[in-house]
Parts: C-alpha cells; sequence; structure tokens
C-alpha cells in the first residue's frame, strides 16, 4: 500500500469547503471529506489500506494541507474512505522544498507554477509523509520507517564520499528532476567545484534523461562565453554507475531568488541583466544550441571579488544541439512524453510544435524574463490553475504590455519585451543579436553589474502603486 499527494483545485475548495454558516473554512479548520473523485491509474497504489493526502494551493502560492482520505475503496469514478477526515487543515508551505516524492523529484520551486506541477497525482516516501504529519499536529503516527533528515533527527558521521575518483563531496547545494548538485573538492588540485550527477531511479526508467544529462555537457562545452557557468569535467562514478557532470562553483544567487528577495527590479538593472543573458544566448545559438528553458532560476549572478555582478545562464539539461553535437537524434528526445521547458516561459511554437523551435524560443522566454523582471510576476501569472490554459493563453492571447503592470517602465523597454513576446514569429526578434542591439540602446553606459544594484525597484507613488495593484490579478 502507498500514501499518495492529490490535489483539490481551487474552484473545488472554495465551493465546497464551507461551514454550515457558508464562510470558507481555513487553517486550523476540519473539511470533514471522505473522499476525492478521480479514476487515475496512481490511485491504485492506495488499496489495501493507503491513504489520499489531500492539498490545495491558495492564490498567494501556499501550500494547504487539508486531510486524508483513509484506507478509500474504488467505486468505479470515486475513492471513498469508510470515515470522514479529521485533521485541520495545515499550511505546509515550508515543506515545498523538501518532499521530495518517492521518485525523488520534489515540487517545482519556480513562481507561479506550484499548482500546475501538482496536478497529477504522486507517491509520497515515508519521509513526506512524516513530515506532513508532523506538521498537521495530533495525527495517527506515519508509516514506519527512519525519520527523514529535514525533521532534525541527529544522523551518525558518514566518510566522504568521492565521485569519479577524485570530486570529494561536501555538501548538498541543489536537487531537482534530474538529479542533485553537490559542492565538492578535486582530492588532486583542491579546486571546489559543483557537481551535478543523476541519480539510480532516473537512470531505470528513463535512459533518455541520462543523453540529455550528456548533451548538457556538451553544449557548455561547445560555447565560449563568460555568461555561461564553465563545464570542466563529465564522466560516469565507477562505484554507482551515475552519470555526472563538473561545473565551476559559482557564488551568488538566481535571478528567481533575487525577485523573491527583493521585488521588481529598477529598469536599469532588468536591462543590464538581461542583456547579459542576451549575451550568452546569442553565442550559445552562434555553436548551434538552442537553451529551451531560459527562466529567472536559470539565469545566475555570480558575485566576484571587488563586488561585480556577471550573469551565466544555467541547466543545458533540455538544449537542443546541433547535430554535430548531438549523440543521438535530436527529434528523439522530444518524443517521450515529457514536458520539456518551463510552462511560464515556453513560446506558442514549443507548445504547439517543440520538435521545430529554433533560437527565437529563447529569445520569447527571455522577454517573459524582461516582463517579470519589471513587473514582479509573468504576463501569464493570473489564476490559470491547469497547464492547458496557461497554454490557450500563451498561444492565443497577445501579452500584454509590462507598462500595465511597471508604470515607470519606460516606452523603450516596454517595445522591446513586446517584439519578444510576439506570437508571430516574423515579427519576434529573429536574433539575439537583434535583441541585444535594442537593450545596448537602453543602456548607454554599458552591461556591467555591481552587488550594489541588486535591490528593488523604488516603490511608486501612492496613486500608481493603487493604480497598478487594481489593474493585476493576484498570485
Amino acid at each position: 500500500m502507498t500514501d499518495v499527494l492529490a490535489i483539490v483545485s481551487r474552484a473545488v475548495f472554495e465551493k465546497d469547503a464551507r461551514a454550515p454558516s457558508g464562510k470558507l473554512l481555513g487553517v486550523g479548520d476540519v473539511w470533514p471529506l471522505d473522499r476525492y473523485n478521480s479514476s487515475h491509474k496512481t490511485f491504485e497504489r492506495v488499496r489495501g489500506g493507503g491513504r489520499i493526502f489531500l492539498v490545495t494551493v491558495r492564490p498567494d502560492e501556499r501550500l494547504w494541507f487539508l486531510g486524508v482520505v483513509d484506507a478509500p475503496s474504488f467505486t468505479g469514478s470515486s475513492w471513498v474512505a469508510a470515515k470522514k477526515n479529521a485533521f485541520a487543515i495545515t499550511d505546509i508551505t515550508a515543506l515545498r522544498k523538501t518532499i521530495q516524492f518517492e521518485s525523488g523529484k520534489g515540487m517545482s520551486q519556480d513562481k507561479g507554477t506550484l499548482g500546475m506541477s501538482l496536478q497529477t497525482p504522486r507517491a509520497l516516501a515515508k519521509g513526506d509523509v512524516a513530515q506532513i504529519l508532523a506538521l498537521a499536529g495530533g495525527a495517527p503516527a506515519p508509516a514506519p520507517g527512519p525519520p527523514p533528515a529535514a525533521l532534525g533527527a541527529p544522523s551518525a558521521p558518514k566518510a566522504a564520499r568521492v565521485i569519479g575518483g577524485k570530486y570529494e563531496l561536501v555538501r548538498e547545494i541543489g536537487h531537482g528532476g534530474m538529479g542533485v548538485v553537490h559542492e565538492a573538492i578535486h582530492t588532486g588540485t583542491g579546486r571546489r567545484v559543483a557537481v551535478k550527477e543523476i541519480l539510480g531511479d532516473e537512470l531505470r526508467e528513463r535512459e533518455q534523461l541520462v543523453e540529455r544529462f550528456h548533451r548538457e555537457a556538451r553544449a557548455m562545452g561547445a560555447i565560449e562565453t563568460d555568461h555561461i557557468a564553465h563545464a570542466l569535467d563529465a564522466g560516469t562514478d565507477e562505484a554507482t554507475g551515475h552519470p555526472f557532470l563538473v561545473l565551476e562553483l559559482l557564488r551568488g544567487e538566481d535571478l528567481q531568488a533575487l525577485l523573491a528577495r527583493t521585488g521588481p527590479l529598477a529598469e536599469p538593472v532588468a536591462v543590464r541583466i538581461v542583456a547579459q543573458a542576451c549575451k550568452a544566448l546569442a553565442r550559445a545559438h552562434e555553436a548551434g544550441v538552442v537553451h529551451r528553458d531560459i527562466k529567472p532560476a536559470n539565469v545566475f549572478l555570480a558575485r566576484r571579488d571587488g563586488g561585480d555582478v556577471v550573469v551565466k545562464l544555467l541547466d543545458f539539461g533540455i538544449a537542443r544541439v546541433r547535430e554535430g553535437l548531438a549523440a543521438t537524434d535530436n527529434r528523439a528526445l522530444t518524443t517521450t512524453g515529457l514536458l520539456l521547458g518551463s510552462p511560464l516561459y515556453m513560446s506558442p511554437e514549443q507548445v504547439l510544435k517543440p520538435k521545430d523551435v529554433d533560437a527565437r524560443t529563447d529569445l520569447w522566454s527571455l522577454g517573459v524574463v524582461l516582463w517579470e523582471t519589471l513587473a514582479g510576476r509573468t504576463p501569464w501569472s493570473e489564476a490559470l490553475e491547469t497547464v492547458g490554459a496557461l497554454f490557450v493563453t500563451i498561444c492565443g492571447k497577445p501579452a500584454p504590455s509590462v507598462r500595465e503592470l511597471a508604470p515607470a517602465a519606460s516606452d523603450a523597454v516596454a517595445a522591446v519585451a513586446t517584439k519578444a513576446l510576439e506570437i508571430d514569429l516574423a515579427k519576434r526578434y529573429a536574433s539575439a543579436e537583434a535583441m541585444l542591439a535594442d537593450l545596448a540602446a537602453l543602456a548607454p553606459g554599458g552591461f556591467a553589474l555591481d552587488e550594489s544594484m541588486l535591490v528593488g525597484a523604488p516603490r511608486p507613488a501612492p496613486d500608481l502603486a493603487f493604480a497598478a495593484t487594481e489593474s493585476q490579478t493576484k498570485r
């Protein structure tokens, strides 16, 4: 038996989760539900005593645990428990980064994508269940198993692990869909590096992900620019059979983290960040590489001694490379049933014809990044709860002017964002160089950045702040 996490849509929650008085239930209230309507095959795994853990995503992207459908039976259209839920609604947003699921893949960390990423029910790991129940309080005991490290349980010291015979792991610095990223030390030179490793389950279940991993190494090695993280080494660890990629270890933060910390950035700073990213794309496209996953989380602001900041593009794991760099056919890697890219930043052609995209798809995504850096959210961050609804909007509705949410933005920068987000490819920027030329006109002093610039944009006057707030739909 297995415990499965399933989402209750915002619309269903706000319609059905009501007190007798009609008031919407909130944190601390008990919603006495006893069923979940779905015939998805994943729920077959709860037969024989498993549980369905129900969550919902609130408009501010907080994650609420709603309760449990305990040991349900299938009626043909619903999974129904013998007794009603007794758990109180609990805010479990703090677990968004620690829940990893049975597959080892965590929840989406991209802004505005949490609800969409949970549309498919997913089996929970024992540690995930323990974390949720620990926050819910007064809950039945979690399934047997050791408590997870996330709960602070002491663990015995472990001998340092070495990957590839020469990279001694120091600590984990990131965890994503393909595996884990470690800080490591080269045992021969003492140099500190980042080591990206695919974990075992991915190797067994999706061999094509391994090819994407190797193509990331080839793509990054083919591009000569200071605006892409340098690939230093690649191989397969003999002890585990896990492929690994060694990259320069960067100090700083990604643009997503910066925007979460500061909010929208001043126009001169936004232009410099996007222009440096555009320089990276120009060199990548020249080398025959299309990134296909440009988003704030992959735009890294690397801090250097002296306070200078250099923008570096990360994660070429789903890049399309010219055939001379590819070990297998490019198109074969787009027919796996996996969604390639991050929905909020995907171009119309990436949605409709992912096998046929060219460099202009990256310019669309960079246009979304520019829009978000100026406005604090993407053009499509309104209440779109499904990937399908989002894709319909991206493919059929022109993006609004960024000045609707960022009235202080100049007409010139708004024009750059609008041209980058043209649905008609013939009207969009034809090349990264063309987009960079327009950005250069907005930054006559150049694109250099330093740490003192990485602060939020000045707040507009009260009347403008009110107007901007009224014109947007809250996330």
